[in-house]
């Protein structure tokens, strides 16, 4: 069997065509190796087994590299020219919304990527953002959450599908194929891409544990780590699972009222479950009444699961949250989420 339909094939196992030959689908394409190899992997797979659906290549200029960034952006419009791939190009003001937030560059990029191709597929009507995540970008991720510190949620890693909107999901097809897979399939289709030179310098923490310690790892330690940091975020991502699982169907227990300023849970659910568990419901009662993230540590989430589980007495005072949100007990058996004007 060729590069080609191993490729093929395996993508195709990944994403089944039948899940997605009738509907719109974005590709994130950056022109690097991995987007090239999805976008043409998802074509060829659109060609053979048709559908009503249409691919679409989005690319997100971040304007972060200059010159560079224009001539990564000329390249794929005349790529997608070449293949006949409609595309749309956004650019996105990644310095100021780094200002804004406080995070970091990298930080602001992806919120502001993300941000980006969720209301491209909207205005397309696609219900698919593809992107060229591989598996060892899996691994790379697992390794940096493990020594950053983690919870099990981002012990997960990436996962292969999430929601981005209501109509929108995000799927990563490539997660089970590695960067030499993709190298080999595009050389086998004389498919070209573009090189981020960033991605050699090791003054970026991905790229040192790219280029020195998982080598590092491999070699004096377990030559199969990569497996193995795959293999636990896929079991930290079934436990999580079965949490969330378990946490939707508690705060539907507890759900009184919801509006996207507020929300009312009785409490009376939460008393004898653990502290884990009451956290996830507060995250998920916190996502629906639409409130930011930012500055919600596991320390908050935490504080705010004991918030809920004391007594009445010993809640009385109420909890001021990040996003000027205040946590309050309006009556006895009862926890209120209100984000304040």
């Amino acid at each position: 069997m060729s590069e080609q339909a191993g490729f093929l094939d395996r993508l195709a196992a990944a994403w089944p065509v039948a899940k997605w030959r009738s509907v719109h689908v974005v590709v994130a394409v950056s022109g690097g190796a991995d987007s090239m190899a999805l976008l043409r992997g998802l074509l060829e797979l659109k060609r053979r087994d048709g559908g009503a659906g249409a691919v679409h290549a989005v690319h997100v200029n971040h304007q972060l590299r200059r010159e560079a960034a224009e001539a990564d952006e000329a390249w794929v419009r005349a790529e997608c020219r070449r293949l006949g791939v409609p595309l749309e190009v956004e650019r996105a003001d990644v310095t100021t919304l780094a200002a804004k937030q406080g995070d970091g560059l990298v930080a602001a990029a992806r919120t502001a990527r993300y941000a980006t191709l969720t209301s491209a597929a909207e205005r397309l009507g696609a219900r698919f953002v593809a992107l060229g995540h591989t598996r060892d970008d899996q691994v790379e991720t697992v390794l940096f959450r493990v020594l950053r510190g983690t919870g099990l949620r981002g012990l997960a890693g990436m996962p292969g599908m999430r929601r981005l909107s209501a109509s929108v999901s995000a799927v990563r097809p490539l997660l089970s194929l590695t960067r030499e897979d993709v190298l080999q399939f595009l050389e086998e289709i004389g498919q070209s891409f573009r090189e981020d030179a960033s991605n050699a310098e090791n003054r970026f923490t991905r790229n040192r544990l790219r280029h020195e310690l998982l080598p590092m790892l491999r070699d004096e330690y377990n030559h199969e780590v990569d497996s193995a940091l795959v293999r636990l975020g896929m079991l930290a991502g079934e436990a999580q699972a079965v949490i969330d699982d378990l946490a939707e169907e508690l705060l539907e227990r507890c759900r009184v009222e919801s509006s996207t300023r507020e929300i009312t849970l009785q409490t009376a659910p939460l008393v004898s479950v653990r502290e884990i568990l009451t956290a996830e419901v507060m995250r998920r009662a916190w996502r629906e009444a639409q409130f930011g993230e930012q500055g919600m540590t596991r320390e908050r989430w935490r504080q705010l699961a004991q918030f809920a589980q004391a007594a009445d007495a010993a809640a009385a005072s109420g909890l001021t949250l990040p996003g000027n949100v205040q946590a309050s007990r309006p009556t006895a058996g009862v926890i209120a989420l209100r984000r304040m004007m």
